[in-house]
């Protein structure tokens, strides 16, 4: 059997991570819209994403392109890396899917060269690369096409880390310490939680002890000159930005912490997979198991009287990274009342988890092992991660298959519950549209567009009046919702009540300028002399 140092010296570790992704997630590029954030991402906003000059236009938005209601997700080079696909296929989600898996190929090539720069072998720098690409809690992130916005921010930031990297250990020369600023400000574009990159490069910089004063003020001019592009960009962007207070900042802090606990355990045991977790169906089993695994393994390498000062402060410079990026997010209350643990979220920070393991006394005992037990060992346990995960991303074909992998693992989640009555409603289901839309109501009474959802069921059936309440009832407390006013003016054309539809359908244009049906609607009343 050849050694695996042999092997990776007449084979490309790049070719290997690209094999093996390409041929696990091979099957997700058939797969379609699941009708959470795709649909508003990419099919509502077709004519814009088809014009090649909204490149620019994307930086004067928030992403979901919101004329009224709060606002508080600028992320231009999200929706600038859909323009080529929607120029190419359109609503094809072939193209989409693509770039997908290949944005998460090159993430994976990433990973390897960062363990690389981190002096870690080959060996064992590939096997954390390996891990990174099969491992199943970020299928989402590769098979659902919003989860994108994660593997992109994670392809720039390991980009800007690995420049920063270049920049202090070969002299400080000028043109790794450019291209990290650059890689910075194309992650801040993509994802507001970069703006924690600069805080882990002066966390890595206390774990090689060498802060230099000129170092820190060269890397803290770049890092302002960066923000100060970003932030007023951002500001013009966000034209009713999300309310934040301290105390607010807090309170959600408080509530959502515990979801760290849950997705800890799905980096170590990704057996409790769901499609949108909420805290009350989730369980804390394998997350409190796993929490024990990671002191007990920081613990043990502390009371090492042989560890090195510097693997002490690696290992907790990994935990820094997982915490750093998978934290922020934390800090905002959705304005549901339920928080979601997507777990596309573990995307980048679960690389600090695999910086912990590889710096402490597992790694090194794998490093340790002979080729043979080594290689029969990593080999066993990817062949498990890409089986979990080569079945897992079927909760991503389809949004049939995503919204009742969603309802039933997420009962509580009114969002869920809504969403897949919406899709029985697509399919013509009624009955049980009906069903899912009021289990929506029981959980959340003002569960957005629930109502509408019933508007339109009842509509269907010439239940008109029973319809008029609903649409009601959801413009009582959704006032900006375009669709259910547009559906309100189609029931009023069907009842014959031309002057309101026509009302409702100006209220739509009013909410949406851009609502091709609205203007298709008040054309066809004016032709048509009514």
């Amino acid at each position: 059997m050849r050694s695996v140092n042999t092997y990776l010296r007449s084979c490309s570790p790049f070719a290997v991570i690209c094999v093996i992704g390409g041929l696990l997630y091979a099957k997700s590029l058939f797969f379609g819209f699941t009708y959470l954030d795709d649909n508003a991402l990419i099919l509502n906003n077709l004519p814009f994403l088809q014009n090649i000059w909204n490149v620019f236009g994307a930086f004067t938005h928030d992403v979901f392109f919101m004329a009224y209601g709060t606002t508080a997700y600028f992320r231009p080079l999200l929706t600038i890396s859909f323009i080529p696909e929607a120029i190419i296929g359109g609503a094809m989600p072939f193209f989409y899917h693509l770039v997908n898996v290949g944005i998460h190929l090159v993430a994976a090539c990433l990973v390897y060269v960062l363990f690389i720069k981190l002096r870690h072998t080959k060996r064992l720098s590939l096997f954390a690369a390996l891990i990174f690409l099969v491992h199943p809690v970020l299928a989402q992130a590769v098979a659902w096409i919003p989860g994108r916005n994660d593997s992109l921010l994670a392809v720039f930031v390991l980009a800007s880390f690995i420049y920063f990297l270049d920049f202090i250990n070969n002299g400080e020369k000028q043109k790794p310490l450019i291209w990290s600023l650059i890689f910075l400000a194309l992650a801040l574009f993509t994802k507001e939680t970069a703006i924690v990159l600069p805080v882990l490069c002066v966390g890595y910089l206390w774990v090689r002890n060498r802060v230099k004063r000129a170092v820190l003020i060269r890397l803290g001019i770049g890092w302002l000159c960066v923000l100060a592009l970003w932030l007023p960009l951002r500001s013009i962007a966000m034209s009713n930005p999300l309310p934040l207070s301290a105390a607010g900042i807090v309170s959600a802090f408080k509530e959502n912490i515990p979801g760290t606990i849950p997705l800890l355990g799905k980096v170590f045991f990704p057996f409790n997979l769901s499609a949108l977790p909420v805290l009350p169906d989730t369980t804390f089993i394998w997350g409190s198991m796993a929490l024990i695994l990671v002191i007990g393994i920081g613990l043990f390498q502390m009371i090492q009287k042989r560890t090195a000062r510097y693997t002490r402060r690696m290992m907790l410079f990994g935990l820094f990274w997982f915490a750093a990026f998978l934290l922020p997010p934390f800090v905002i209350a959705d304005p549901s009342g339920t928080t979601y643990f997507l777990e596309h979220r573990l995307y980048l920070p679960i690389i600090g988890l695999l910086i912990f393991i590889a710096e402490s006394f597992v790694g090194k005992s794998l490093d340790r092992l002979t080729e043979k037990v080594f290689l029969i060992g990593a080999l066993s346990l990817i062949f498990v991660l890409s089986s979990i995960t080569f079945l897992h991303q079927d909760v991503f074909a389809d949004r049939l298959s995503f919204w009742q992998n969603a309802a039933s693992h997420s009962p509580h989640s009114s969002l869920a519950q809504k969403n897949m009555g919406a899709m029985y409603y697509l399919d013509k289901e009624y009955d049980l549209a009906e069903d899912y839309s009021k289990k929506a109501l029981i959980l959340n009474p003002e569960e957005p567009m629930a109502h509408n959802n019933l508007g339109l069921i009842y509509a269907s059936r010439g239940q008109n009046e029973t319809a008029k309440q609903e649409y009601l009832a959801e413009l009582s407390f959704n006032p900006y919702y375009d669709s259910a006013h547009y559906n309100f003016g189609l029931l009023y054309y069907q009842m014959g009540d031309f002057q309101n539809a026509r009302k409702q359908w100006e209220e739509t244009l009013q909410i949406n300028p851009n609502y091709i049906d609205a203007i298709q609607a008040l054309y066809s009343l004016q032709t048509e002399g009514k």
